[in-house]
């Protein structure tokens, strides 16, 4: 027994071409994931070495100062010196301020961080600038 046949436009080929289309989006959307996948992870290690950096800036405290008087107080020459030194390290530049008085030493981390996915569409690298703040942990004798 035949079947009879529908009159108008033939649908084969409609479920190849949404699958295709389909699967292209798909695609596009899980490669822009990870490509922001990849831009986060940049921001946290750029984040890291700005907090590391920070760090090492008020390891340094002015010690006769401390001594004299008990009031605790960064060293802004050599806090300065550290944390640019731990920027310079890490392959990162950035701008570094110490206030002695509050002892704190705040460090502005940037880095270029090179994206592997994005540099198929043709950016070579991006330019990620991140911020942390330190101070040093003192306890009661």
């Amino acid at each position: 027994m035949k079947r009879p046949r529908r009159s108008g436009a033939s649908d084969r080929g409609a479920v190849s071409a949404w699958t295709a289309l389909m699967c292209t989006l798909a695609t596009i959307l899980a490669l822009a994931l990870v490509a922001i996948a990849q831009v986060q992870a940049a921001r946290a290690t750029t984040h890291a070495v700005a907090s590391e950096a920070a760090r090492a800036a008020v390891q340094h405290i002015d010690e006769p100062t401390y001594r004299d008087t008990g009031q605790l107080r960064l060293a802004p020459a050599t806090a300065t010196a550290a944390a640019r030194a731990h920027l310079a390290s890490a392959g990162a530049t950035g701008d570094i301020s110490i206030d002695p008085a509050t002892a704190t030493a705040t460090v502005s981390a940037t880095t270029r961080q090179r994206i592997p996915l994005l540099a198929t569409l043709g950016v070579g690298s991006v330019t990620i600038t991140e911020t942390a703040s330190a101070s040093p942990f003192t306890a009661a004798p």
